[in-house]
């Protein structure tokens, strides 16, 4: 692995990793930056392409057991890292990987296990709910992530922190029309699609029978799903309460998807 020794900040070499407090800069350049030691192992483990790994001159041997060998280590003063970054750089390890190419959703169809399942999201703004819910989604086997155009960036920064790096394993569609992906699933692989709703006139969840193909529709954390989103679905579904009016995305993702997967078992 080739080891590279930095000691300016102008160096080109450090472009990716710039002002990442301040800025997503790499949502559109086909890279994305990660950050910790567990993610980047993650990132490793993934088999994802990696144009570099960054470290602090004390992480400088954090990593020996799993660096590729083609991929180039940057070493940097503690002091130089954190003023490249933005931020005091505690964790000592980040790196920049390469985006994977864009999923075709029939061939992720045909390769989902029986039943399968999807979660879409026509507007997940939040980073720290989209990344929770990728993590719930890997956990619950979920086939595909669906996200409508105006969701935060699942490759963010923030978002693969808390997602602990599940986006590197889990198949997530940024889909140009969400609406004509929706109606495919449904016309050409049978897909049934369920719209989290509150209020009355929703199915509740324990009436709610899993099995066979199933599009979960998740709403925005504060205005929930659009109406154009329910009309679109084939059934609406409640968690009944009975004290809060509502729950957290995250949660209330988790507790529709052990449902879908476990009957509530």
């Amino acid at each position: 692995m080739p080891v590279y020794h930095i000691s300016s900040l102008d160096d080109p070499r450090l472009d990716p990793y710039r002002n990442l407090r301040r800025s997503n800069k790499t949502r559109w350049s086909g890279q994305f930056v990660v950050e910790g030691h567990r993610v980047v192992r993650r990132l490793i483990e993934s088999g994802l392409a990696i144009d570099s790994i960054a470290v602090t001159e004390r992480r400088e041997h954090f990593l020996d057991d799993v660096l590729p060998a083609d991929v180039p280590l940057l070493v940097l003063p503690f002091e130089i890292a954190s003023q490249l970054v933005g931020y005091g750089f505690h964790h000592g390890v980040m790196a920049c990987g390469i985006r994977p190419p864009e999923a075709k959703l029939d061939a992720l169809v045909a390769r989902m296990p029986a039943p399968p399942l999807i979660v879409a999201c026509p507007r997940m703004t939040d980073p720290d709910n989209m990344g929770g819910l990728i993590r719930l989604c890997a956990g619950f086997g979920v086939g595909a992530l669906l996200l409508g155009s105006d969701c935060s960036d699942p490759f963010s920064r923030r978002v693969l922190r808390v997602s602990m790096g599940a986006a590197f394993t889990l198949p997530v569609v940024e889909c140009y029309d969400l609406t004509a992906d929706l109606q495919r699933l449904r016309a050409e692989h049978g897909f049934r699609l369920l719209a989290t709703v509150l209020g009355q006139g929703a199915k509740l969840l324990a009436e709610l029978v899993p099995g066979g193909p199933t599009v979960l529709l998740l709403g925005n954390e504060s205005d929930g799903l659009a109406q154009e989103w329910i009309d679109l679905s084939d059934e609406r579904v409640t968690i009944p309460m009975t004290a809060a009016d509502s729950l957290n995305v995250t949660v209330a993702a988790g507790i529709f998807l052990h449902w879908l997967r476990f009957g509530g078992a």
